[in-house]
């Protein structure tokens, strides 16, 4: 039998394909900028404020991740890090990401 968290987590897991799978790939690329400079951001700071880290966020996977998603990604992030209202550390990055 299925607990309520169980089918917390199903729903969530659910939303978050239909969101990749359905709704991201019809948004424009202006959308597309808007929700990874939100996404970047609010990671940014969330990561910042918990860990101390504001780049832990990132790493390999998320990286194949995103390209997985968005096969213009770094273009889309290139225009995301000069628009996140604070100098973005690229060698920090690249360090996260190749790992």
């Amino acid at each position: 039998m299925e607990s309520d968290f169980d089918k917390f987590i199903e729903d969530i897991e659910n939303s978050r394909q239909k969101f990749w799978n359905e709704k991201y790939p019809k948004m424009s690329l202006e959308e597309k900028k808007r929700y990874w400079l939100a996404s970047t951001h609010k990671g940014m700071r969330t990561q910042g404020e918990a860990f101390g880290d504001e780049y832990s966020e990132f790493s390999k996977e998320w990286y194949e991740f995103a390209k997985e998603h968005e096969p213009n990604f770094d273009e889309i992030f290139d225009y995301v890090t000069q628009n996140l209202g604070f100098k973005f550390d690229w060698e920090e990055y690249n360090k996260r990401i190749k790992k």
